[in-house]
């Protein structure tokens, strides 16, 4: 299943804007903050949650009591679980993207995010922010991969060339993914599935299995739980190979650059 940005669900909190949605038993989340910074918002109270965001425009910190990481536009970052709690704070306006591991028993209607401090808004919005990262020049059938092991999860920056993917075995791997660059087709053992800038998708466990092909150059972000990859399971075989020279960044706030 895929979700276009404008049909992403939209709550405010003040002029802090967050668009979501939710597949399956991951959220991804895109967060506009205001030309004021983050200063009275949800994303200056502390948290001990784990995070995995891309800063798509402005800058973002992560502070702890020990710490201040500063994220600028372009990079990818992970905050693990648990103490110490950490905020999200930005000076100006700042978009942030990322995906969010939920609970089945999550809460998401109108009332409770009403409770939450946040009010539904109706459409439209202004214009819908789609994260860019600009394709790399490969060579036709050419597909690249940056992984980077953060926690229970890989997450990923793929570079398919044109007319690549389409000779690639069934992957019957859980992914969730969000295309910054061209357009991707997902297909499945039964039905495919066009998506473009901005489109955030998910594959579910198979079978039926899937496999991502591009008639034309691509970039997105992948997001996969780290067990995916063991076991017997179909995968496709771009997978398997990239995740043998993925870089580990399991304890402690990581961030590394997708440009």
């Amino acid at each position: 299943m895929h979700v276009a940005p404008q049909d992403l669900r939209v709550v405010r909190q003040g002029e802090l804007l967050v668009r979501f949605a939710t597949l399956g038993p991951v959220a991804y989340v895109l967060a506009e903050v205001p030309t004021g910074g983050s200063p009275g918002t949800s994303l200056e109270e502390p948290c001990e949650q784990p995070h995995w965001g891309l800063v798509v425009d402005g800058s973002v910190t992560v502070a702890t009591d020990a710490q201040r990481i500063d994220i600028p536009a372009g990079r990818a970052f992970h905050v693990p679980a648990g103490s110490p709690a950490h905020t999200l704070q930005t000076a100006g306006a700042a978009t942030i993207a990322g995906f969010q591991p939920i609970e089945p028993t999550v809460d998401v209607s109108d009332a409770r995010l009403r409770d939450r401090g946040f009010e539904p808004a109706a459409r439209p919005v202004g214009p819908t922010v789609a994260p860019v990262l600009a394709p790399h020049k490969l060579g036709a059938g050419e597909i690249r991969v940056d992984e980077w092991r953060m926690s229970d999860f890989v997450l990923a920056r793929v570079r398919m060339g044109e007319r690549s993917g389409y000779t690639t075995g069934w992957c019957d791997a859980p992914h969730w993914g969000l295309v910054t660059a061209g357009r991707l087709a997902i297909e499945w053992e039964h039905d495919v599935e066009v998506l473009s800038r901005g489109d955030v998708f998910h594959c579910p466990p198979g079978p039926p299995g899937h496999r991502i092909e591009a008639a034309d150059p691509v970039t997105f972000i992948d997001f996969t739980p780290v067990a995916a990859f063991e076991g017997d399971h179909r995968l496709a075989d771009w997978r398997r190979r990239a995740l043998r020279g993925a870089r580990r960044s399991e304890r402690g706030i990581a961030v590394t650059a997708l440009g």
